[in-house]
């Protein structure tokens, strides 16, 4: 009964992660298309998609890995980290083949956008306790 717990821990902290960097990233498109910013408003979009699909991969492959023996754990882990580097690679090619149209800058700073709420998140979780 506890893992089903922290099942849904982990997927009530992933929906808020992941809902948190989307809305920051589509109020940044916002910001940065009222200056006439077209292409940095849709790298950090495209950026921010990608790092999101990454955290859900990662989110599913880390429970696959766990329980199983030390040679398996380490090839299942290496190929997953491989998915995940290829297909954030993705966005990084999409900003440089047609960097008229996306911000190469503005798609890299989108791949980092969960990581960077993440680290929001835990810092504000750590003020409030600290004032208690």
């Amino acid at each position: 009964m506890e893992t089903a717990n922290q099942k849904e821990g982990v997927d009530r902290f992933q929906r808020r992660i992941c809902f948190w960097a989307m809305t920051c990233a589509i109020v940044l498109a916002f910001v940065f298309l009222f200056f006439h910013e077209r292409s940095i408003a849709k790298g950090i979009v495209l950026g921010t998609c990608f790092s999101i699909v990454n955290f859900f991969l990662m989110g599913q492959s880390i429970p696959r890995i766990l329980g199983r023996s030390r040679t398996k754990a380490n090839a299942m882990g290496f190929m997953s980290i491989l998915l995940r580097y290829f297909f954030l690679a993705i966005p990084l090619v999409i900003g440089i083949k047609y960097n008229t149209s996306f911000n190469f800058v503005a798609v890299v700073v989108g791949i980092f956008a969960v990581q960077i709420v993440i680290m929001v998140d835990h810092l504000a979780i750590k003020l409030i306790l600290e004032k208690r």
